[in-house]
């Protein structure tokens, strides 16, 4: 028995219309009458379906292409229209969907087929770009990570040496410990009243086993330091020093260190005095730009700044006020010219010491 494509009421095997909805039976059959007829009654919803589509109206395209399909569900038109609509909307699967449903009725559709083609290969390509989002995003993160970890590590250092430091000046000093503040390094040099000398050592007959020295020092002649082998270090710094000093920057202490591993610089300066925002940017800038003149192979310079603030017992200290990257590939040309307004753009893994009064740039 068959039955109705549209309302599935029971048919006849000779019936050409439906008894109940009064629609031609087209499934299975090859005669063209019926066919057209099935034309002349779908044809022109679907091209109106397919003018909202171009027009943008897909909800209401597919609407129309729905109520088609409700009443002649063996249209591989509809079918197809409606991949469409769905490829439209970037609905990829849904649309490779309808266009195996339309070959399934029409298996030597060429059209169909390469539409399926067609999506399919897009699916790939989205699904390529998402795996390679993913593997972008992972390596971000590992990247964040290992910033983290590096800055936890060079922050440890820090600290470490900044406690030695303040160990090895208090041993010195001989007297209690001044009252903590944050990141202390090292104490202004205080000026000296005057030349410090030695007593003499007594000598006399009744104790010959006291010798006098060979070149005993002279009652008022200064105490001499012994000389030091200077390091590469201490040479860059001088040189870093005659560049500042041509450009009319003379901080109060300058040295350096450098990375060879990881072709890096670091330099350290400081202000007895108080010194403005934008002297500490254009000093850690152009002693940056000597450094990359002078040594080739540095890539990168990290500048640090030491500032002076009170203790509570109004004694003054250096801390750390100011630390930044500046990679050779920001540094311009002529770094001499650029305006102190604009310096602070260059700067990566900026940090500002609340402590020292100093508080990040507002952009």
């Amino acid at each position: 028995m068959k039955f109705c494509d549209h309302c599935l009421a029971p048919l006849s095997q000779n019936a050409t219309h439906c008894p109940e909805c009064g629609l031609p039976v087209t499934s299975g059959t090859d005669d063209p009458l019926l066919i057209a007829e099935e034309e002349r009654m779908v044809n022109p919803r679907l091209a109106h379906a397919n003018l909202l589509r171009m027009r943008g109206q897909l909800e209401e395209a597919m609407r129309v292409c729905a109520e088609v399909l409700r009443q002649f569900p063996g249209n591989v038109h509809a079918h197809a229209l409606m991949g469409d609509i769905h490829r439209d909307q970037g609905n990829l699967e849904e649309a490779a969907q309808w266009y195996k449903l339309a070959l399934d009725l029409a298996p030597d559709s060429a059209v169909d087929r390469r539409r399926l083609e067609q999506v399919q290969q897009e699916l790939e390509l989205r699904q390529k770009a998402q795996s390679q989002s993913q593997e972008v995003e992972y390596l971000q993160k590992q990247a964040r990570t290992l910033r983290i970890f590096s800055a936890s590590v060079l922050g440890v250092a820090v600290v470490i040496a900044i406690g030695i430091t303040w160990a090895f000046q208090s041993r010195i000093a001989g007297g209690s410990a001044p009252a903590p503040v944050s990141i202390t390094t090292t104490r202004l040099p205080v000026e000296a009243s005057g030349a410090t000398t030695l007593p003499e050592p007594e000598t006399s007959g009744d104790n010959p086993s006291v010798a006098p020295t060979a070149n005993p020092q002279q009652p008022g002649e200064p105490v001499k330091k012994e000389d030091h082998p200077r390091t590469e270090d201490d040479l860059l710094a001088e040189k870093v020093k005659e560049w500042l000093l041509q450009h009319g920057i003379k901080p109060s202490v300058l040295t350096t260190a450098s990375d060879p591993l990881a072709n890096h610089l670091l330099i350290t300066f400081g202000y007895d005095s108080d010194a403005g925002k934008d002297t500490i940017h254009r000093t850690a800038w152009l002693a940056a730009a000597a450094a990359f003149a002078i040594q080739p192979d540095i890539q990168t310079v990290r500048v640090r700044c030491m500032v002076p603030v009170s203790t509570h017992g109004g004694e003054k200290v250096l801390v750390l006020g100011f630390v930044a990257d500046i990679p050779r590939k920001q540094m311009p040309p002529q770094p001499e010219d650029t305006p102190a307004k604009d310096i602070p753009a260059f700067f990566q893994n900026v940090y500002y010491n609340p402590a020292a009064g100093l508080v990040p740039e507002v952009r």
